[in-house]
């Protein structure tokens, strides 16, 4: 008989939609070394990590939106083509 041990990706009892819980251990390994390496700078080392990292994370998010957008714009585009196709190619057609 196998020993009741507590797996990692387990989900807990009584609640079947509940995500798997996954081991976050490297996570926040990887977390610690980056605030070990980030408190370990200098003053001047440190505001230019923030600098760069901030304008990384605002060109990401800009690209993100307009990505958005031009889906947006392309299911308009669309539903445009679609209802001039409905109304004025099919209306034509012989019955």
């Amino acid at each position: 008989m196998e020993p009741n041990r507590d797996d990692d990706q387990s989900t807990p009892v009584g609640n079947p939609f509940q995500p798997p819980f996954y081991n976050t251990y490297p996570m926040k390994q990887r977390f610690n070394q980056i605030s070990a390496w980030f408190n370990s700078l200098p003053t001047v080392g440190k505001v230019i990590v923030v600098i760069v990292g901030g304008s990384l994370s605002l060109s990401l998010l800009k690209t993100v939106f307009q990505l958005i957008t031009s889906l947006m714009s392309l299911a308009l585009l669309g539903i445009i083509l679609y209802v001039v196709y409905k109304f004025f190619i099919t209306s034509k057609s012989p019955q």
